[in-house]
């Protein structure tokens, strides 16, 4: 009988543990944002985009 009974515990908790993984598949993982505000982010990266800029004009004429 307690055969019969670990069959059905393990039957039981592998429905549950397959109703539970699209749950995981959605799950949100949280990065730290390195930046005080959007505004500051996109600063930063139009100051890196004129910095290459700057960098391949002189390269060109030199």
């Amino acid at each position: 009988m307690t055969k019969h009974i670990r069959k059905t515990k393990a039957l039981i908790e592998g429905i549950l543990r397959g109703l539970e993984a699209p749950a995981d598949t959605f799950t949100v993982n949280q990065y730290p944002y390195p930046h005080e505000s959007e505004h500051d982010a996109l600063r930063g990266d139009w100051k890196q985009v004129g910095d290459e800029i700057r960098s391949v004009m002189a390269n060109d004429l030199a």
